[in-house]
Parts: structure tokens; C-alpha cells; sequence
């Protein structure tokens, strides 16, 4: 499983954490079997908790329920996080994403790149190589 390289990587602003609590819930179908995985070796999860003494985990059982982790952070603000059919690495790799990240949403422009259509230009891109006619040139007088 993944591990931050260093604590500079770690969510605090302004010197609060942001995470406050990971609620662990599972259920007693098979698609929980990397939660039950997780529960038998305890080694995993509680060098997690050692690590972040500042977090509160709990383990929920939710019958018949799909399995899933739920961080709460600073300000009551919940993100989650569906571990179905996840092996007990891929759950201690979500506890470190969910510890990571912070709690504000970031804006929609950050993640667009490129903006896209879904009516793509029928001429295409145009460049001034394309027709040197169309170039008008202003001379100073």
C-alpha cells in the first residue's frame, strides 16, 4: 500500500488537521472480505491510527449494506468513499487518501484542461498558413 514520503504531504491548514473522524462500515456479505481481512491482521490499521492520533476510527457493521468508509472533516463536511470488493490494501490506501485530502472543494476550472464541445468545428483549426489571402497586413504610415 501507498504511504505519504513525507509528513509535508499531510492535510493541515493553518495548523488544524482536517480530518477528524474515518467511519469504517461493512457488512456481512462477501464483497466485505477486505474489511473482515483488514479487522484479523489489526497490524495495518493500528499503525494508522498510531500514525494519526488525531482521527477517530470507527468500524460499523451495516447489514446488508454496501461497504464503505466515510471521512468527516473540520466543519461537518463528509466525503465517501465505496471499498466493495477491496482488498484490505486498497482499504489502507483509501484511509491515506481520505487523510490527504483536504476538506474544501476545489474549483471545477482546475480540473477542465481544455474546454470541450460537443459540436466540434467542421473546418477545423484554423492557422494563418492556411490561406494567405485572408491575412491583411497594416503598414504604418
Amino acid at each position: 500500500y501507498l504511504r505519504p514520503e513525507s509528513s509535508h504531504r499531510r492535510k493541515m491548514i493553518r495548523g488544524v488537521w482536517q480530518l477528524e473522524r474515518l467511519v469504517i462500515n461493512y457488512c456481512r456479505t462477501p464483497c466485505s472480505t477486505g474489511v473482515y481481512e483488514l479487522m484479523k491482521e489489526k497490524k495495518r490499521i493500528v499503525e494508522f491510527a498510531k500514525e494519526n492520533p488525531q482521527i477517530k476510527i470507527i468500524t460499523k457493521l451495516n447489514p446488508q449494506r454496501i461497504p464503505h468508509v466515510v471521512g468527516t472533516y473540520v466543519g461537518s463536511i463528509d466525503h465517501q468513499v465505496g471499498i466493495k470488493n477491496s482488498t484490505a490494501d486498497e482499504i489502507v490506501d483509501v484511509l491515506y487518501k481520505l487523510r490527504n485530502r483536504s476538506a474544501r472543494e476545489t474549483s471545477s476550472l482546475e480540473h477542465w484542461g481544455k474546454p470541450q464541445t460537443k459540436h466540434p468545428s467542421i473546418q477545423g483549426m484554423w492557422t494563418p498558413t492556411c490561406d494567405p489571402d485572408s491575412i491583411i497586413v497594416k503598414r504604418r504610415q
